[in-house]
């Protein structure tokens, strides 16, 4: 069916000796066309050709191959030139031409050429995380996901990464379409396909539109524009800083909404230089993760007795920082406070404090641990003579037993007496005033109910564990809730209403809830920022509550409701 001729494979191929394989009468899996791209490479400047038939063995094709030697450096090639010519007893026809490294890409387009069964049928899991590809290619070719074709004739088509399980009805991860029927063309798990994989695969395969990854807690979005990154959000985090932190994430799912825009541009770095420093952040999380790092983890100073002198000699031995941020950093650690406790009181990106704990950990002046080297507190007041059931029975009096926690007028007492000295000593503090409940119907239900009792006891335990010693937890009237944090600004309250947040929804509060409906709304109002009067403190609060419960956010601070100060 050829003539015995081979393919001309255009006017810049005309000279160029090529390389034919034996032809084999099934369409190229994938580690067939991975086999040809590797001799393509051992023979840089040659063409590679295989000869297949179609499915139903009436059409022949020829698969070729070239990489093209760069000037400068021979030893370098481009991206390699792929070719797929049809024939079907006359004269072969170029069906397409395509510049690519992405294996799954090109297996696509043959597939739709040859009529062959589903990509996932093809393409073996383990070759998509490189475990059968050579080193060369691995950074490349390996991890790539199934994009849709964009060569003219082809359709999009949607399809789903191999050896990524199907997702079930009970999935505890849910997407919303950027618009009513709109189809993903592109989902998977980040268990199957890292990150950096991930967005190697859709700039080399030059997609546009956007990705969407999920946790069961946190929630990312990149803009692409012909493969190339222009806006990422991560929480309060964008940009370059957001797109570093995301390839920091090691478990999620993803979706890719083609065609999706947007006028924002917050990408300004390369893709390559975000992927070395997110590479970088992650080595030093996973770092910190082995030592046992966690939100609720308390930071001991090794040697208190340190002079900055050798602090600084000891810092020199670290990752290239400045050397002021790693002081201050290292100047917070008090042997008392936990993480979340030091982001409170100075929020910091993830980008930021990572590095800086990492060299204080490796270089052996900080320590990881559970709990912080503090003797009992109840321990010390039995050293002195007081009766620690009598103690406990004071407790008692102002908590409510279903809940663990104080009671509204105990609440308030303490509100009053915290603004008071606020009078007194000018001692800022905030107040959180939220809401918790169940979605009735699902979680995109308009209709709220409270949760059973069992629920809120555990609700308020998480809570707990993430508050300060000094701060104080109580119901507020008869519904909903409140925390008074001394000596807290309104961004540090906020950073702990968005902590209380994804701790609450970590996993269910009960065995037949569902984490996805659980309603959450913070108001956050501060002393002086939002008002000097402890009455209209509270109606800040208030309506900032009100307005997380009918708007999108889940918290809401007093001050960007657009309201007059003490009004």
């Amino acid at each position: 069916m050829f003539g015995g001729n081979k393919p001309q494979s255009g006017p810049g191929h005309a000279q160029q000796k090529t390389v034919r394989l034996p032809k084999q009468m099934a369409i190229p899996s994938y580690g067939d066309v991975q086999f040809l791209m590797q001799e393509a490479q051992k023979m840089s400047g040659r063409i590679v050709e295989l000869p297949f038939s179609s499915a139903d063995k009436k059409t022949d094709f020829v698969l070729s191959v070239r990489y093209e030697p760069r000037e400068i450096d021979p030893d370098q090639s481009m991206d390699p030139e792929w070719l797929l010519w049809q024939y079907s007893g006359g004269p072969g026809k170029i069906m397409w031409k395509h510049p690519c490294r992405d294996l799954s890409l090109i297996c696509n387009l043959i597939l739709q050429a040859g009529g062959g069964d589903a990509l996932q049928d093809i393409i073996p899991s383990s070759a998509m995380m490189g475990t059968g590809a050579s080193s060369d290619t691995q950074a490349n070719s390996t991890g790539a996901y199934n994009p849709v074709a964009t060569t003219s004739g082809l359709a999009p088509t949607r399809m789903t990464i191999p050896g990524a399980p199907a997702m079930p009805d009970n999935a505890t991860i849910m997407f919303d379409p950027p618009r009513l029927g709109a189809k993903a063309t592109l989902e998977g798990d980040l268990n199957k396909l890292q990150v950096p994989n991930l967005l190697q695969s859709i700039n080399l395969a030059k997609m546009t539109g956007r990705l969407d990854i999920k946790t069961k807690v946190d929630a990312c979005q990149v803009f692409f524009q012909e493969g190339i990154p222009l806006h990422c959000q991560v929480a309060d985090n964008q940009g370059d800083s957001a797109l570093a932190e995301l390839i920091t994430w090691t478990s999620g799912e993803f979706r890719f909404w083609p065609d999706e825009k947007t006028n924002d541009r917050t990408v300004n770095k390369r893709l390559d230089a975000v992927l070395m420093e997110g590479v970088t952040l992650l080595d030093q999380w996973k770092y910190l993760e082995t030592a046992g790092l966690k939100q609720e983890s308390c930071l001991v100073r090794k040697n208190a007795m340190m002079s900055e002198q050798e602090l600084s000699a000891r810092l020199e031995k670290g990752a290239p920082l400045p050397l002021e941020q790693q002081i201050e950093f290292y100047d917070m650690v008090d042997n008392r406070n936990t993480l979340s406790d030091l982001l409170r009181k100075r929020p910091m990106q993830k980008t930021q404090w990572v590095p800086l704990l990492f060299n204080l950990v490796s270089c052996g002046l900080v320590q990881i641990t559970d709990q912080a080297p503090t003797q009992n507190r109840l321990a010390r007041l039995k050293s002195i003579g007081v009766d620690e059931n009598q103690f406990q029975s004071v407790i008692k009096t102002l908590t409510r037993s279903e809940t663990g926690i104080f009671n509204y007028y105990a609440f308030i007492y303490f509100l009053e007496q915290e603004y008071l000295r606020y009078e007194y000593f000018n001692l800022p503090f905030s107040l959180i005033v939220f809401s918790l409940g169940i979605r009735k119907g699902g979680d995109d239900s308009p209709v709220v109910e409270a949760l059973q009792m069992i629920a809120i006891r555990r609700a308020m335990q998480r809570i707990g564990l993430v508050k300060r010693q000094i701060d104080t937890l109580g119901h507020y009237e008869t519904f909903d809730y409140a925390l008074l944090l001394p000596n807290t600004n309104a961004a540090a309250a906020a950073a702990l209403a968005n902590r209380i947040s994804d701790v609450l929804r970590e996993a269910p509060l009960s065995s037949d809830m569902d984490s996805r409906a659980l309603a959450l709304a913070f108001g956050v109002a501060t002393v002086p920022e939002d008002s000097v009067d402890l009455d209209r403190l509270i109606q800040a609060a208030k309506r900032a509550r009100d307005e997380a419960k009918n708007g999108k956010r889940r918290v809401v601070l007093a001050r960007d409701l657009a309201l007059p100060k003490d009004q």
